[in-house]
């Protein structure tokens, strides 16, 4: 592994202090978020405007998590090699385009292609927002960091929820997306603008060797394969209940009405932002590992809700339902410094992308069988998706994530061993 150290010029920056740095990754967060949520309250719309069945609902939607998990690696040698202060505002560039051609689409094959492009472009605000972060604070606060630049974000996840369902009643889905354009062009100048790689008259630490040689070591670690699968569960399955299955599950099992869907998907939102709130300073004072499993309990728990008792009409312990299960889920975050300290920091890239790339592959997993077994089982004579497809459905993340946790457990017996 070859580095280069050097004073970096920063006359290109005007904000000298880590406050700009966090605002600039946490807005851009907030925007991948929102983009990434936005089908669980427009389902209907796509269904009917273009004439989605579940399952393809479930394969356009999955095409962002798919292309989101082939980027990691690329991404995770670019942000060791430049930073991501030139690396992500780049990366935005598809972004722009693919909410253009979103809001044009009339087509399986125009969603899909505009949704791959606006994964392409968010890909790497987290990741890069972890490195970046790793080298302003010290690893102790890093988790704290991370859930709170998080915890920000999910403002987007409550911005689709109800208000995203008055905006798509008075404007429709099509003119969000053109919308989305400006707000991207605008985030992607604050990051180049504000943010910086290290602070002021830092040595710079670069990968220069070759960008890939570090992914042997990332992935020949015991620990990192006992986290992996962890994360492959709590994301993918945050991911792909709550940016799309959350809301037919409401339509469809409680035949509720819009407002009442946005609603609930308000109180999972609540949930994530939470659960990001806390899981970071909980992490750092506490360990990781020890929030992990109580958090991943929580998360099996609320899972057999959905598969053992769907029909629960009563809107406030659906929220609670709604709530805890990405409250749960959200603690996935502090997984991503808990693989940072694994490695040096100019492997710091490729560690958090290399972990990242699972929890992706995840929400692609599960969003496309989810949507194959809820096809599979059909619709009722009202033209809704039966709710025994919805039960077999959600066992899918409920079994991988009680596995994930049992091989996830030796991490959480060395921490107690430690004291």
């Amino acid at each position: 592994m070859h580095c280069s150290r050097s004073v970096e010029s920063r006359v290109f920056v005007r904000f000298p202090t880590f406050r700009w740095v966090f605002v600039a990754f946490a807005l851009g967060n907030l925007v991948a978020v929102f983009l990434r949520s936005a089908n669980a309250v427009i389902a209907p719309d796509l269904m009917r405007d273009i004439g989605l069945n579940a399952e393809q609902l479930g394969s356009m939607t999955s095409v962002y998590y798919i292309t989101f998990a082939l980027m990691q690696l690329p991404l995770g040698a670019a942000l060791d090699r430049y930073g991501s202060r030139k690396v992500i505002p780049i990366l935005m560039i598809p972004t722009i385009i693919g909410c253009i051609v979103y809001a044009q689409a009339t087509s399986f094959t125009g969603v899909a292609i505009g949704r791959l492009l606006i994964g392409i472009g968010t890909a790497g605000g987290l990741m890069g927002a972890v490195k970046t972060f790793g080298n302003w604070v010290p690893s102790n606060r890093l988790a704290t960091m991370t859930t709170s630049m998080m915890a920000l974000g999910g403002v987007g996840g409550i911005m689709t929820t109800s208000p995203m369902a008055w905006v798509n009643a008075q404007y429709g889905w099509q003119n969000i997306f053109y919308g989305g354009t400006v707000v991207v062009t605008l985030v992607a100048c604050a990051i180049w603008f504000w943010s910086r790689d290290f602070p002021a008259m830092t040595p710079v630490v670069r990968s220069t060797g070759n960008p890939f040689e570090g992914f042997r070591a990332i992935y020949s670690n015991k620990a990192f394969w006992q986290m992996a699968p962890l994360y492959f569960s709590m994301l993918g399955t945050l991911l792909a209940v709550q940016t799309l299955w959350a809301g037919p599950f409401l339509y469809d099992v409680l035949s509720y009405t819009p407002p009442q869907a946005g609603a609930m998907l308000f109180m999972m939102g609540v949930g994530a932002i939470l659960g990001y709130a806390i899981s970071g300073p909980l992490g750092d004072r506490y360990g990781a590992p020890r929030m992990i499993l109580y958090a991943q309990l929580l998360l099996i728990a609320t899972l057999s809700v959905f598969v053992g008792a769907p029909v629960i009409t009563q809107q406030p312990i659906v929220a609670l339902l709604y709530l805890c299960f990405s409250l749960g889920a959200a603690f996935n975050v502090i997984l991503l410094p808990q693989a940072r300290t694994l490695f040096s920091a100019q492997m710091s890239g490729r560690a958090v992308t290399a972990l990242n790339i699972f929890g992706f592959i995840g929400a692609y997993f599960f969003q496309r069988t989810m949507g194959y077994v809820i096809e599979l089982q059909g619709k009722n004579s009202a033209g809704h998706y039966g709710t025994l497809g919805y039960q077999y459905a959600f066992a899918i993340p409920l079994v991988c994530a009680i596995l994930a946790l049992i091989n996830y457990l030796p991490l959480v017996r060395a921490q107690q061993l430690k004291g």
